[in-house]
């Protein structure tokens, strides 16, 4: 084998390596954020390109704290929701008009644009609901629910503590 040839084959080792060790790091980082989740069923993981369009989306209608944080306090409604549960959130998202069939988006806060790096999740409004609790239960990382249609955020603050805005 001759010097280009080997170049190439290790060019190409260490370029699959980079896709091996990026792919664990993703698998880890979706772990974080599936835990909460008794079952996977109807969750998808987002691909970069509409990752970066829900991104684009959530920039666009949620403003964001120069520090990269989601500046809710902005929003044209706010509600701190204490001691969650599934009946008590979908209670007020159908009275508010915010329920909906549509997906949500679930994300972590150190993932805030336009930096992002871990891995966006795709489901439906009530699977977030079904395990409410136990995302609110969550205090390792701060996480977000964006909904594009109707346009709200529930974050994720403290345990059992939820802010909703739209």
């Amino acid at each position: 084998m001759d010097a280009n040839a080997r170049k190439t084959k290790l060019e190409f080792l260490l370029q699959k390596q980079k896709e091996k060790e990026r792919n664990d790091e993703i698998q880890m980082q979706l772990g974080w954020i599936l835990e909460p989740f008794s079952t996977k069923e109807g969750i998808r993981l987002l691909d970069d390109e509409e990752r970066e369009k829900v991104k684009t989306e959530l920039i666009e209608s949620i403003p964001i704290i120069e520090w990269v944080s989601l500046d809710l306090e902005k929003m044209n409604n706010k509600f701190v929701m204490h001691n969650v549960s599934s009946d008590k959130v979908a209670l007020f998202l159908n009275d508010k008009e915010l329920y909906t069939d549509n997906l949500i988006y679930l994300f972590l806060q150190d993932d805030l644009p336009p930096w992002s790096t871990f891995p966006w999740v795709k489901m439906p409004l009530s699977k977030v609901i079904e395990n409410i609790i136990h995302l609110a239960a969550e205090d390792s990382y701060q996480q977000y629910v964006f909904c594009i249609s109707p346009k709200f955020v529930i974050e994720f603050v403290e345990p059992d503590l939820i802010t909703i805005a739209w």
